[in-house]
C-alpha cells in the first residue's frame, strides 16, 4: 500500500460502453484550403480520425465555431516540429462562413 493509503473510500461504479468527454486544446492552425463542405488545415496537433471537433475560424475579427468531422490526418514532419495536415468535413456551417467562402470563390476579399 502506498504512503497515501487506500484512496478508494467511496463506492465505485463500473462503466459499460463508451463515455463522452471533452478536452480543449487551443492551438493555432493554418487554413490551407476551404470549400462549402470542408477544409484542409495545417495543425500542430494530430486530431483523431472520425472524431467530431469544434474548429474556430476568425472572420472579420469575430471567431465562428464550426462543428467538424475529422476525415483524415497526415503527418508532415517539418524542421520546427511536427505538423499535421487535417482534412475536416463541416457538420454544420454558419451562414456568415458560407457567405465568406462564396466571396472567396468569386475572388473578393472575405477577411477569413
Amino acid at each position: 500500500m502506498s504512503s497515501l493509503g487506500d484512496r478508494r473510500v467511496r463506492v465505485r461504479f463500473e462503466v459499460v460502453g463508451a463515455l463522452r468527454g471533452m478536452l480543449e486544446l487551443p492551438a493555432n492552425a493554418r487554413l490551407l484550403n476551404i470549400s462549402r463542405t470542408g477544409a484542409l488545415i495545417e495543425s500542430p496537433l494530430a486530431l483523431p480520425v472520425e472524431s467530431t471537433q469544434l474548429v474556430y475560424f476568425s472572420l472579420g475579427g469575430d471567431e465562428i465555431g464550426v462543428e467538424t468531422y475529422v476525415r483524415h490526418v497526415r503527418h508532415m514532419p517539418k524542421e520546427g516540429g511536427p505538423d499535421y495536415l487535417v482534412g475536416v468535413e463541416f457538420v454544420s456551417v454558419p451562414p456568415a462562413l458560407l457567405h465568406s467562402i462564396e466571396q472567396l470563390a468569386l475572388g473578393a476579399s472575405p477577411h477569413v
